[in-house]
This record gives C-alpha cells, sequence and structure tokens, in this order.
C-alpha cells in the first residue's frame, strides 16, 4: 500500500516570528508609558479638580475652586508668590551655566595650555556625589560664631566683609545665601555642560573655520559669528532644558538653606510638593495637583515661545 504525501511540512512564516520577536521587546515599554505615565499622569490632573471632604473621608469634585482659591492666596500672601519667584530662579542659573560652558567649551576646542588638566578640574565636581559637594560647601561658607568656622567664611570674615554665614531667618542675608547658591549650582555643574558645548564645536568643519581664519576673523569674531550660530541646535535644547528645570529646581536650596526662611525666601513649588508627597497621611494631594498643573502650564508656553525663537536663531546647517 503506497501513501501518496504530497503535502509539504509548512515551516513558521519568518515575518510572524519577526513581529512576535518585536513585540515582545515593545510591549514592557509601551505597559510602562501606559500605566506610568498615561496613567499616572491623567490622575493627578483629574485631583487638580477635586477636594477631599474630611467628614466624608473621600475627594469630591469642585471644578476650578481650587485653582480659584489658589490664584486668590498669589494674590494676597507673599510667601506664596515667593515660592514661585524662587523656582524660576532655575532659569538665570542654568543661564550662567550655559555662558560658562560656552566660553570654556571654547577654550577647550582652541587648545590652550593646560587643557587636559582643566578638563579634569572642571569635570571633577561632576565625578563626586551632589550630596557630598553640597556639605563639603555649606561647611566652608559656615559662620556659627564660636562654634563653627568655614575657611571660606573665615576669608569673607578677614577681609572686612559683613558676612553672616547661612543666616536664613535674618532677610538681610536673603542675597547673600541665594548668591552662594547660585555659585555652587554653575560650579557643580559646569563639566557636564562645558563638555557638552565643546563637542558640539568640535563637530564644527574645519573648513569653515580656516576659511574664516584667511577672511581675517580674530579670536571672539569666531565665537560670536561662526561657532556659536553653528551650535545653536545644541544651545536652544540647552535653554528649553532650562525652562524646565524650574519645576525640578528644590533640592540646592533644600540642601544648602536647611530652612524655607522668612515667608518662603528659599522655598520653591518643587520642595513644596516634595514636601507634601511625602506625607502619608497628606490630604492635600488636591493642593500639590493644583500647583504642579498650574506649572506646567507656564513652562509649557514659555517652552514653546523658547522653542520658537531659538528656531528663528537657528541657521540651517548639516555636517
Amino acid at each position: 500500500m503506497v501513501i501518496a504525501a504530497n503535502n509539504k511540512i509548512k515551516k513558521p512564516n519568518k515575518y510572524l516570528r519577526r513581529n512576535l520577536f518585536l513585540f515582545s521587546l515593545l510591549v514592557v515599554p509601551i505597559l510602562h508609558f501606559l500605566v506610568f505615565w498615561v496613567y499616572i499622569n491623567a490622575q493627578s490632573i483629574s485631583l487638580a479638580f477635586f477636594r477631599f471632604d474630611l467628614v466624608k473621608q473621600a475627594y469630591e469634585f469642585v471644578g476650578l475652586e481650587n485653582f480659584k482659591e489658589h490664584f486668590r492666596d498669589l494674590k494676597l500672601v507673599a510667601a506664596n508668590r515667593n515660592m514661585y519667584y524662587n523656582s524660576f530662579r532655575a532659569i538665570p542659573i542654568n543661564l550662567g551655566c550655559l555662558v560658562m560652558a560656552i566660553l570654556v567649551g571654547y577654550a577647550f576646542n582652541k587648545h590652550i595650555p593646560g587643557e587636559r588638566v582643566f578638563r579634569v578640574i572642571y569635570y571633577l565636581p561632576s565625578m563626586i556625589s551632589v550630596i557630598i559637594l553640597m556639605l563639603c560647601y555649606r561647611y566652608m561658607f559656615t559662620l556659627d560664631q564660636g562654634q563653627l568656622i568655614g575657611p571660606a567664611a573665615a576669608v569673607l570674615r578677614g577681609i572686612g566683609l559683613n558676612y553672616k554665614g547661612w543666616a536664613v531667618n535674618d532677610p538681610e542675608a536673603t542675597r547673600t545665601v541665594w548668591a552662594l547658591i547660585y555659585i555652587f549650582c554653575i560650579w557643580a555643574s559646569a563639566g557636564v555642560n562645558i563638555i557638552l558645548m565643546a563637542s558640539a564645536m568640535a563637530r564644527v568643519p574645519e573648513e569653515v573655520v580656516e576659511s574664516a581664519k584667511l577672511d581675517g576673523v580674530g579670536f571672539w569674531r569666531e565665537l560670536f559669528q561662526i561657532q556659536l550660530p553653528l551650535i545653536m541646535p545644541t544651545v536652544s535644547i540647552f535653554l528649553i532644558n532650562s525652562v524646565m528645570a524650574v519645576a525640578g529646581f528644590w533640592l540646592h536650596p533644600m540642601m544648602l538653606a536647611g530652612s524655607i526662611g522668612v515667608d518662603n525666601s528659599y522655598y520653591t513649588v518643587g520642595w513644596f510638593m516634595f514636601e507634601r508627597a511625602q506625607d502619608a497621611q497628606s490630604t492635600d494631594y488636591a493642593g500639590i495637583s493644583t500647583i504642579g498643573l498650574v506649572l506646567t502650564v507656564i513652562l509649557t508656553v514659555m517652552v514653546l515661545i523658547v522653542k520658537k525663537i531659538t528656531d528663528k536663531l537657528t541657521p540651517e546647517v548639516d555636517f
């Protein structure tokens, strides 16, 4: 008896295997995005329109009442305005970082003597934990009469300045304390930003720079008329990140000042939300969501404006 076997053995479809492989790679990040971004952000936004009822022990829909109350408090309470004002200090801090990064990065790009040594010196703060850096920096400028005097504080007092140390509860010392916070923020973030700008300048074609030199372009004209316009895409991203940093500006003033100060002299929105979110028994999650949503809307508008301006300033380059 002869059995005819005309049917060929079917092999697994190679496209099916490829699609299954791609699906297995994408399913985790997609679920992560849906749960930890879409769901959580939707819940956070919706909370801004609710208020916790202590009697019923449940959230009730109140519409725009949280926003009306928040803006009313901003108008009447100076401490609440200071909280927003201090958050936006992150922008001038980042602009200071940008200026320093461009100047030092350009100097490295020109291969100044001792360039490698200076690269290590500038990048060293980025290699050490920022918490350790802040503790050391705070000690350097500490001035507790009869107890503890840091070396930098001793020098400032030695040259005759009326330096009061980290006198966060003294309104007259507020500018000095914020100046110290500014200096630390710029210094601690110098390394990464300098490498970023120096790398962007290194991508500028050498023939463009050589052609400019033949036309008599000097050191500073090369920076402002050749290098800076050609690295504007990198500068644009830096400026956008500088605006977005407003929401996350809280660790440095919290660690260095150590106190919110008089009338929230050092308090920021990020610091406020961090503290309230840490309280497991807090019933003010609606208030946190309200402030977060207000700040998000403000920053979104600012980012769009910065993006539009930088797009106009950025030349069409391809290298």
